[in-house]
């Protein structure tokens, strides 16, 4: 959507967590340092006036974000299934309803190992520096790649 879009609006969510007037968007350039990972975003990204943006993520089951670091803060929000989360050097679960937060520079990864859909919000500050993707998951390894 190039449109400006700065007044109110409703974002009716359907089936499979699509919601009117956004459509999937790429998750990253290609890569193998991914997988299986949905991208919806839904404010400050559709010509706001926001000092955020928040993008719906999904990863299929024995899917995988990037492995990175950046300076700016991630809030993460699980509204579907549920997922590990890695903050340093540890891994953590997550479910419906637990919030992460990734403070300035560390290293963080999300995974799905669950058969369902792994959803979450993520808020991230509109203006941001670029992520530094941290070589190749370890997960290529584990799933052959």
């Amino acid at each position: 959507m190039s449109e400006a879009r700065n007044t109110e609006r409703v974002m009716r969510m359907s089936e499979g967590f699509s919601w009117e007037g956004a459509s999937d968007a790429p998750y990253k350039e290609e890569g193998t340092h991914f997988r299986d990972v949905r991208r919806v975003n839904l404010a400050g990204m559709l010509g706001e006036q926001a000092a955020f943006h928040l993008r719906y993520f999904e990863i299929k089951a024995g899917g995988y974000t990037s492995k990175e670091h950046h300076e700016h803060v991630h809030v993460i929000f699980v509204v579907r299934g549920e997922g590990d989360i890695l903050l340093g050097e540890k891994w953590q679960p997550l479910k419906f309803g637990d919030v992460a937060y990734v403070p300035p520079g560390m290293t963080h990864q999300m995974r799905n190992d669950f058969r369902e859909p792994f959803g979450f919000l993520c808020v991230v500050d509109a203006v941001r520096d670029k992520p530094v993707v941290e070589g190749e998951s370890e997960f290529d390894s584990i799933c052959g790649e």
